[in-house]
């Protein structure tokens, strides 16, 4: 080893004896160290919980290629955990370990980072409800608004709410250009958003299942921000196949909805109980049955001529682009859905869930009211 090697070693040993001793003892810990630095894994620290674990301030964790069978938590600190290679080389593997695979439940904020890794495996925390209700399968924030960027949130499970993504009580986390897929949940298959800000920005949301309701998201008492997303094949068995909403509002904008399927109503997007989340015109709906129902439609920005729409037997007040987009008849301007009752096309005795189609869905629903009745 070249002296220069050796001399970078014993300051590293140093630096890490340092911040050993400003964990145990704060006060004289910031007057010997400051400065932000780099602890690399698992070159220094064996996992990526040591390497938070050993972090103070600004530190940055840099994690190599590999895969982690770790359930990490930040513990309140505004620290940023990165891999070196993204988030295709990188995993944080919760299998077999029984909790959600990232945590932030100590009141993190923006300045916590969490950047570049798949995070998988995992099931969900016991604790915040019940051992019988986990949520948070992939993510766990309560109270915490981390920042996560670039990751990858795939096949995770919680068996209550939050198959990949868990937002707790004033937790207005942000989430940017990630992939969101083939994760479940009762409710939020891939998102359970509960009164809070959040932001999901440039995220694919695809593929993600809810027993209830929201296969790729649902929102309960929460004001989400959707900026440039793609929702796509995602499933719910009752509503809201993309989004659930309930006593929600939140805006959409620039977002895409591609062949999202509920077993009842709103394929697209669900408005629930006292719901009135704003799709901007810049949203597009690809799919025929990719529908916006719910109890009141939905509502479109300000500034636009809105009227009544007929998409498939249901009614929605929106502006014409919005409505055609969606695959809908526009009554025009100032229209109301009582006018609809003269104008829409009455409902096919076939068409179940009222999508407008009488298709595979109906007979879903006609046989599993039959087998209700049988067992009844």
């Amino acid at each position: 080893m070249g002296t220069l090697q050796v001399v970078m070693s014993m300051k590293k040993k140093q630096v890490n004896a340092l911040k050993r001793f400003a964990a145990i003892f704060p006060i004289v810990g910031m007057a010997l160290f400051a400065g932000a630095e780099t602890i690399h894994v698992p070159s220094e620290v064996a996992t990526i919980q040591e390497g938070i674990d050993l972090a103070q301030g600004d530190d940055v964790v840099l994690v190599a290629p590999g895969r982690y069978n770790e359930a990490i938590n930040f513990n309140g600190k505004a620290i940023s955990v990165k891999s070196t290679k993204g988030a295709a080389q990188t995993t944080i593997d919760g299998w077999n370990l029984n909790d959600s695979v990232v945590k932030c439940i100590s009141g993190e904020g923006p300045s916590t980072i969490l950047e570049g890794f798949t995070i998988t495996g995992g099931t969900g925390n016991k604790e915040y409800y019940s051992k019988r209700e986990p949520v948070g399968g992939g993510i766990l924030c309560l109270h915490s608004s981390p920042t996560i960027l670039n990751c990858i949130i795939v096949s995770n499970t919680a068996r209550y709410q939050g198959g990949a993504v868990f937002n707790g009580d004033r937790s207005n986390t942000v989430l940017k250009n990630c992939i969101i897929k083939e994760n479940s949940a009762e409710r939020g298959g891939g998102f359970y958003n509960s009164r809070g800000r959040p932001e999901i920005i440039d995220c694919e949301i695809s593929s993600n299942t809810a027993r209830y309701g929201g296969g790729g998201m649902y929102n309960f008492g929460s004001d989400v921000r959707v900026v440039s997303c793609m929702f796509k094949h995602n499933r719910a068995e009752y509503n809201g196949g993309g989004i659930y909403d309930y006593d929600s509002g939140g805006r959409l904008i620039d977002t895409v909805f591609r062949d999202n399927v509920a077993l009842f109503t709103g394929n697209a997007v669900y408005r629930g109980y006292k719901s009135d989340i704003v799709i901007e015109a810049s949203c597009s709906f690809i799919m025929e049955h990719d529908t916006v129902s719910g109890m009141g439609g939905y509502m479109v920005a300000q500034g636009k001529k809105t009227g009544a729409c007929c998409v498939g037997t249901g009614c929605l007040v929106v502006d014409e682009q919005s409505c055609v987009k969606a695959g809908g008849s526009w009554l025009g301007g100032n229209t109301s859905c009582e006018d609809q009752l003269l104008v829409c096309p009455e409902s096919n005795t076939g068409d179940i869930n009222t999508d407008g189609i009488v298709d595979m869905m109906d007979l879903v629903l006609v046989m599993t009211s039959m087998d209700t009745k049988s067992k009844n």
